[in-house]
């Protein structure tokens, strides 16, 4: 059996290769991240008679840049396992006392890892799996661009109209951008018709907001304080923004469309049964998790979020019960976030939490535990292909819910 060891970079990548007994049969050597790249890194292993089926590949999951090669391999047949950066690190440390770090040492070292360590094939999720995690990712974005847009445009605000804000109870609402978009300072809503800013609000809010909001706004308007210098220019810039903050709007919009689609043929469908978990969380979760057969128990999947609590002994000290961190971060994000609106929204986690704050425990600590307690009926649910029951049913599978 001979273990391929391959440190992954953006550009290029380095492969060694151990037999069983851990002796380097092909040393270290760099291959670029190109078609060409790997046809010459397939040629150095038929070289030396290494075949698809005698030998394991391991890979670091290094951002995206293993994808191309991983697939590449697959495809031609070879078995690789991507290992956790986590599991490298430490393994370095247990190897040597010194910090010696380059792309040839750390491919010996991934080698010699995959040799004493059984590493299951890693599998690629299937299609739609790979295209929700990944429309649920730019989804995420495009949310933080959108506060990014707003608070360059409240910025703007404040300086040329700042009573604005006190005026709608979001600024950003419909009648409140089509109303910037044509009037964006106060001298120039003081001085319009109220008729017209009533047509312009009553428009904007599909005919929830009319002539008394327009009559609010044209009196703070009179009275602002806001600064004349550059006000004009300001307002066009506002004007910009706003724009921009419609286009980001859009996206989203288009993306959730896409991705209810999406879950409908995938058992993340199910998570739209439990209170409080709408398309964009439900996409989130089932796009990081992916096929949910691949966790035995909830505490595997606990662990793969970075949520499982760390322990340290030594002597008569024990330290137990901080959250690891080690793990997916946008899983443990959707989590927690589920969490919160979960225990808003459905009296089984509601409960739960109230319980735990009961006890002493501080609100983050509280809902990290129902975060968990979510994670098993998530995976439940996704297992079982069944809809939210507060109370599980006759033919659920006993042990789901035990983290």
């Amino acid at each position: 059996m001979y273990y391929i060891g391959i440190d992954i970079a953006k550009r290029s990548h380095v492969a060694a290769v151990q037999d069983a007994e851990g002796a380097v049969v092909i040393p270290a050597f760099k291959f670029s991240n190109t078609q060409t790249g790997f046809e010459e890194f397939l040629q150095r292993l038929k070289d030396k008679d290494v075949n698809p089926d005698e030998c394991k590949v391991g890979m670091e999951a290094t951002g995206h840049y293993w994808i191309c090669l991983f697939d590449f391999l697959s495809a031609n047949g070879y078995s690789c396992a991507v290992i956790n950066p986590i599991q490298t690190d430490a393994f370095r440390k247990v190897e040597s006392v010194r910090v010696t770090k380059t792309d040839a040492i750390d491919a010996v070292l991934i080698a010699d890892l995959l040799r004493f360590k059984n590493f299951a094939e890693s599998k690629m999720k299937d299609e739609p799996n790979e295209e929700l995690k990944n429309l649920a990712r730019y989804r995420s974005f495009l949310v933080s661009e959108s506060t990014a847009v707003k608070n360059k445009a409240t910025a703007v605000l404040d300086r040329i109209f700042p009573e604005f804000a006190n005026l709608f109870a979001d600024k950003y609402c419909g009648a409140a951008i089509a109303l910037l978009k044509e009037y964006a300072t106060p001298a120039s809503i003081a001085k319009t018709d109220i008729r017209t800013l009533t047509k312009i609000i009553k428009e904007g809010s599909r005919g929830r907001l009319g002539r008394e909001k327009a009559e609010q706004i044209k009196a703070a308007a009179k009275v602002s304080i806001g600064a004349s210098l550059a006000a004009e220019g300001l307002a066009f810039q506002l004007r910009l923004v706003l724009e921009n903050l419609d286009f980001v709007r859009g996206q989203i919009g288009t993306i959730d469309t896409r991705l209810k689609e999406l879950l409908e043929v995938t058992q993340g469908k199910y998570l739209l049964t439990i209170p409080g978990i709408d398309v964009a969380l439900a996409s989130l979760i089932a796009g990081e998790i992916g096929d949910a057969n691949r966790f035995e128990k909830p505490k595997k999947l606990i662990a793969y979020a970075g949520m499982d609590a760390t322990k340290k002994q030594s002597g008569e000290s024990d330290n137990d019960g901080h959250m690891s961190k080690r793990g997916s971060a946008q899983l443990r994000y959707a989590l927690m976030l589920a969490a919160k609106t979960c225990a808003q929204a459905d009296p089984y986690f509601g409960d739960y939490c109230s319980n735990k704050m009961a006890e002493g425990n501080h609100y983050y600590i509280a809902l990290s535990g129902v975060a968990r307690k979510l994670a098993g009926v998530i995976l439940s649910l996704m297992k079982e292909q069944r809809p939210y029951e507060p109370m599980p049913p006759k033919h659920h599978q006993g042990g789901h819910l035990n983290s």
